[in-house]
């Protein structure tokens, strides 16, 4: 038999990479939202939330990775 076709990896690649922005996006807007709400003097939240969302991101992506194709 023969393997399903393996699905581009350049849409793999574009896929996270999209994701990563609208989480960057997301964080941004949500961080902004709770500093604006808080009153905080300078942007705690925002700073706070881009990295947590983008260390997230990064660990789902490390954990991704490793796993290996079994198809």
């Amino acid at each position: 038999m023969t393997k399903p076709a393996q699905p581009n990896q350049y849409l793999k690649y574009s896929g996270m990479v999209l994701q990563l922005f609208v989480l960057l996006a997301i964080g941004a807007w949500l961080g902004q939202y709770i500093d604006e709400k808080l009153n905080t003097p300078d942007p705690y939240f925002t700073i706070l939330l881009i990295l947590l969302f983008t260390a997230g991101f990064f660990y789902k992506l490390v954990k991704d990775l490793s796993q290996k194709d079994d198809t």
